[in-house]
């Protein structure tokens, strides 16, 4: 069974407190003793979320039109004074010395694209940073992006993807993070400092790495955190992505964008957050994870010295796909079995993938080594189950882009008619979804493809181990849907659990929880009965002759079509019969996109539990569902039965 730091925290928490209680009064037997105690238990379990002077967005920056965004400033070189005031000392000078907002107040023209406000986190080189303070600058984004639209992260470049990377993997919004840095101190002649300031800026403000997770923006160009690497000591365009590429570029015509990573495919699914949630844990919690580098007869010595410093996890740098020497690897197996230290296998020539692993060994696929350390440190953080381990380093770690076409029968043409039960639905559909529960998202961005029906009843695949629901959020919620013979997989062995749902298909889901998908049931009298696969039709008749669907005002059903977030709540509260007359209007931030004749449903539907709502209170009317999050849905409506 996967445990999680959280489960462990509570359970260590409760064997803490009997202890507590038990020592307590065999020795003395005083309350006042089993209280002190209880306290320590109670401390050493306990969270707790540091909180940061985040400046609030002042009346007249709420009252424009410009996008808000915050620069949290924590020194480096762009905040670097030359030595001795010699402004031609590129490379002579004292980093973390100008404050974050007398820089920004120097910029020009950046009312032209937002409003800026500033922190000053700290003031000193990257390097100087402990994971502790990484710990703390993550909150304090998460923090400041609750009110700002986007924030931009200054640092120096020592370290400077390694920080990125863990703000990539921790900070659990959705909102542009663009951190930037210099080459040349603020002051010198030829600074790349105030240009890199502003484009961040400008990157930031655009929206346009919103779902990217962290980016790094230097020298005009746009890295994603977890492929970029520092190439070069002095140079000005250090910066580079080796396997992939830039994701875009900054111009005086805006901010370009020209290619995905694998974060911004899954923009909109609960996929697209990362486990990591410091929120959920002490930043005393993050163990120490070292990188020993293998070279030419290279001994174990350096294996053994960070296992007897404490550390629970060892990144190794090996030649070419990550081989290391004999000793290395006698040394890695001991700590292995001796310690329990777990290890991820990198290469040291910069780019490609290691696929190596074993006890205790898992495969950095791509990642460097110092990318991987910062991988390595958090998963040890938030479980010791070794199996979840590997992965979250083969779904968060490798980000590998997946786009499924799913191929299926022609569609049927869609009529543009709303349903007969509503009117037309004339509010636009919202374009950037944000969902925060499972089962509440829309699907992942592909290219457009033929609506896919559900698989035959009738070719059942029995005991079948999924191929692509390992690690999913709903994999628990699909094993589930699939033991109580609600839905099934595809004859590829897959299940597909970020594909669009059809009218058809939840249908099929629905009835079948409803146990009423016989095949002595009339057909239906809708016009494009035909384009009704067989294996939908006896459930697409039982709904109508429940009331629970109806069609639409051309006398179609639509099979084909994405069954939308308002079709379905109404499918759910006429199945469950609820009462939904005492409820004109919902609670939702949207309340007024959603349809006359869905808002009663939707109401009562959620206050029951059925549905949520996704970020800022917003229920996405027109939104989509995926398979993985129908079934969440279709599980909720049988536990409230």
């Amino acid at each position: 069974m996967s445990m999680t730091r959280t489960s462990v925290r509570k359970r260590l928490f409760l064997s803490l407190l009997v202890a507590a209680l038990l020592a307590a009064t065999w020795s003395v037997g005083k309350v006042s003793d089993v209280l002190a105690a209880t306290d320590t238990a109670a401390a050493e379990a306990e969270v707790t979320v540091p909180a940061f002077p985040i400046p609030a967005i002042s009346a007249q920056h709420q009252a424009n039109e410009n996008p808000n965004v915050i620069v949290i400033g924590t020194g480096g070189t762009l905040a670097g004074a030359a030595t001795n005031g010699d402004k031609t000392s590129f490379q002579s000078y004292r980093a973390g010395t100008y404050p974050i907002q007398d820089m920004v107040d120097q910029l020009p023209g950046k009312e032209k694209i937002a409003d800026v406000s500033t922190y000053q986190f700290g003031n000193k080189g990257s390097g100087g940073y402990t994971i502790a303070d990484l710990y703390d600058l993550s909150l304090a984004v998460e923090q400041a992006l609750e009110t700002y639209d986007g924030a931009v992260v200054t640092t120096g470049t020592d370290t400077m993807e390694e920080i990125a990377y863990f703000l990539d993997l921790t900070v659990q919004s959705e909102k542009p993070v663009v951190v930037t840095g210099a080459m040349r101190p603020w002051d010198v002649i030829g600074t790349d400092g105030p240009a890199n300031l502003y484009q961040a800026i400008k990157t930031a403000a655009s929206g346009k790495t919103k779902w990217y997770g962290t980016v790094i923006m230097l020298n005009d160009t746009i890295h994603a955190a977890r492929e970029v690497t520092k190439s070069n000591t002095h140079r000005m365009d250090t910066f580079e992505t080796a396997m992939f590429g830039a994701l875009g570029y900054v111009d005086d015509a805006g901010v370009r964008m020209y290619r995905l990573n694998g974060r911004a495919m899954k923009a909109g699914t609960e996929e697209w957050k990362t486990p990591f949630n410091l929120k959920t844990i002490n930043k005393s919690e993050l163990p120490l994870v070292g990188i020993v580098y293998n070279y030419q007869e290279a001994g174990g010595g350096a294996i053994k010295g960070l296992v007897a410093e404490g550390a629970k996890g060892i990144v190794t740098a090996g030649t070419g796909a990550g081989g290391i020497s004999s000793a290395l690897s006698a040394a890695r197996a001991a700590a292995v079995r001796d310690n329990g230290v777990v290890f991820v296998s990198t290469s040291r020539t910069g780019s490609g993938s290691v696929y190596s692993s074993g006890n205790g060994i898992i495969s950095g696929d791509n990642l460097d080594p110092q990318h991987a350390r910062i991988m390595l440190m958090l998963t040890l953080a938030f479980t010791d189950d070794f199996e979840q381990m590997k992965a979250w380093f083969a779904t968060v770690g490798t980000q590998e882009v997946e786009v499924n076409v799913e191929q299926g029968e022609e569609p049927t043409p869609t009529p543009t008619a709303p349903p007969v039960t509503s009117p037309p639905v004339t509010s636009p559909p919202v374009t950037s979804p944000a969902p925060t529960t499972p089962g509440e998202g829309v699907p992942t961005p592909t290219p457009t493809s033929t609506p896919t029906a559900s698989p035959d009843p009738g070719e059942e695949i029995p005991d079948i181990v999924f191929t692509d629901t390992k690690g999913h959020w709903a994999e628990q919620a699909i094993a589930e849907a699939v033991s109580l013979k609600i839905v099934e997989g595809y004859a590829d062995g897959s299940f597909r659990p970020n594909g669009d749902v059809t009218r058809a298909e939840y249908t099929v889901m629905l009835m079948r929880l409803l146990g009423t998908t016989e095949d002595s049931v009339s057909p239906t009298a809708f016009t494009d009965e035909t384009a009704i696969g067989p294996w939908a039709k006896p459930a697409v008749a039982a709904a109508v002759s429940k009331g629970i669907i109806t069609g639409y005002s051309d006398g179609s059903f639509q099979p084909n079509r994405n069954i939308n977030r308002m079709e379905l709540v109404l499918m759910a509260a006429r199945a469950m019969e609820l009462d939904s007359s005492s409820f004109s209007s919902t609670t939702f931030a949207d309340d007024q996109q959603i349809a006359a004749w869905a808002k009663p449903a939707v109401a009562a539907a959620t206050s029951k539990g059925i549905i949520q709502g996704k970020a800022n209170n917003r229920f996405d009317p027109t939104g989509t569902a995926t398979r993985a999050e129908a079934i969440t849905i279709i599980l909720n409506i049988n536990n409230a039965r």
